[in-house]
């Protein structure tokens, strides 16, 4: 592994769920609670729910990606819920699927918590006096939330959320936003992100060095032919416990 030359940069931008905070559970957890409510019992529905779900997610955000009006995380995945529900050939209780989205929401407040090493891994940078800025695609207001409840908050000068910019990662707007308000050129920052379409594409749109946290064993060639040799990151980790080990 090549070591990080962190002398280059005067700011490291990291995106959240996924790459500093373990969020994998609270979804899983919301599915349960709709299905044991919609009277629903089968391992093979769920696994098949949860995938739909992922994809309409995504394609919510590729839409306004597109030029799409903006509309809030929350509506996003409230309306991906229902259409998975259509999905799976499943009836659609309204109040059932919005007390759902209701949970999803709060669960990823309640559910998320710090991986391994973050800490370390931010006091490591602050020392060095590196600014550390965030960026993240999650429910409005949540970044502030849960940095706040897991004691990380001073350590950020900078956290913006698609609210803050009405625009979602991959679009310019959030990854310019965090370097004003960090005060720092786009050739002296450098991006960590986990989601390659959001964080990769996003940070190398606007000129900056990356790592991708590729914590779910996806293919860089792949990544790579579908959007292009230009956003190719920089470093290619399997754990943020990795990038901490670079410097």
């Amino acid at each position: 592994m090549n070591k990080l030359d962190l002398g280059k940069f005067e700011a490291v931008i990291f995106d959240l769920d996924s790459t500093l905070n373990n969020t994998h559970s609270y979804p899983f957890v919301a599915t349960e609670w709709l299905f044991k409510n919609s009277g629903l019992d089968s391992e093979e529905l769920m696994a098949s729910y949860l995938r739909n779900l992922v994809i309409r997610y995504r394609k919510g955000i590729q839409a306004i990606v597109a030029g799409a009006p903006y509309r809030s995380p929350f509506d996003i995945v409230h309306t991906a819920m229902t259409h998975t529900l259509e999905d799976i050939e499943q009836s659609v209780n309204p109040a059932l699927v919005k007390e759902a989205a209701q949970r999803f929401k709060a669960l990823h407040l309640e559910l998320s918590t710090p991986y391994d090493g973050v800490i370390g891994i931010l006091e490591k940078l602050k020392t060095r006096e590196i600014k550390i800025g965030l960026v993240t695609n999650s429910f409005e207001g949540h970044a502030r939330i849960l940095v706040t409840n897991m004691e990380l908050v001073h350590f950020f000068s900078s956290i913006v959320d698609s609210g803050d910019v009405k625009a979602f990662k991959p679009m310019k707007e959030p990854f310019e936003k965090v370097l004003r308000e960090l005060d720092v050129d786009v050739s002296r920052a450098l991006y960590v992100g986990d989601e390659y379409y959001a964080d990769m594409v996003g940070a190398k749109s606007v000129g900056m060095m990356t790592v991708w946290i590729n914590n779910r064993g996806g293919s860089l060639e792949d990544q790579v032919a579908k959007y292009g040799a230009s956003t190719t990151p920089d470093f290619v980790l399997n754990s943020i416990t990795e990038f901490g080990e670079l410097f």
